[in-house]
């Protein structure tokens, strides 16, 4: 079956899908167009996917006391 949900809200989508009648556990094929002004930044798509949040739990190693040259505005 093929369906095309056109300018709906990412919030709206599982009431449009129960609307179509797919069930909770059916397998999706899923193609994401976004209007090109409201697209995400890398670092938001890096921060949304969580990638790097092993890094809050890592240790500071250094501090600016470590720095060679400060730098001096």
């Amino acid at each position: 079956m093929r369906q095309v949900l056109k300018d709906i809200e990412a919030e709206e989508l599982p009431n449009a899908l129960r609307r179509l009648g797919i069930q909770p556990k059916q397998r999706l094929q899923v193609i994401v167009d976004t209007d090109q002004d409201e697209e995400p930044g890398i670092t938001a798509m890096n921060a949304a996917g969580g990638a790097f949040t092993w890094l809050e739990e890592e240790p500071e190693l250094y501090s600016d006391n470590d720095l060679v040259d400060r730098f001096k505005p």
